[in-house]
């Protein structure tokens, strides 16, 4: 079952996505492309002494991964890079293998979506991207 807290959140972000375009000057970019939907995600930051200054994301697909981008992003941006790599690995470990920690913030969304396998992918799209940008 779904929390509806969770789902106004995702809701939110999806309706209205923060940090959603282009950064120009970027000096670290990632991209991801799920091989089971074919869903895409770019993740273009700018880091200022090991710290994430700006960050901003496109990407195509579904709502979900577009939601997800859009919380990613505002949790970690003024996150150190270990800092964002380290809740990075634990948000895929949360999704694939179980392995809870305490969700930051709006990141709590990620109890429900764990719970239903089929939005794995689409959720750790913009997270996968992210690894790849460091």
């Amino acid at each position: 079952m779904e929390d509806p807290l969770h789902r106004e959140i995702l809701e939110e972000h999806a309706r209205s996505p923060l940090f959603q375009g282009r950064l120009e000057n970027c000096n670290h970019t990632g991209f991801w492309i799920s091989e089971k939907s074919g869903n895409t995600c770019r993740v273009e930051l700018s880091t200022q002494d090991s710290v994430i200054s700006q960050i901003y994301f496109t990407g195509q697909g579904s709502a979900l991964s577009q939601a997800c981008a859009s919380l990613m992003c505002s949790q970690i941006k003024g996150m150190s890079i270990n800092e964002s790599t380290r809740l990075c690995q634990k948000i895929i470990s949360y999704i694939e293998k179980g392995k809870e920690f305490p969700l930051p913030s709006d990141l709590v969304v990620y109890q429900t979506i764990s719970r239903f396998s089929e939005r794995h992918d689409c959720s750790l799209l913009p997270w996968r991207a992210l690894l790849v940008a460091f």
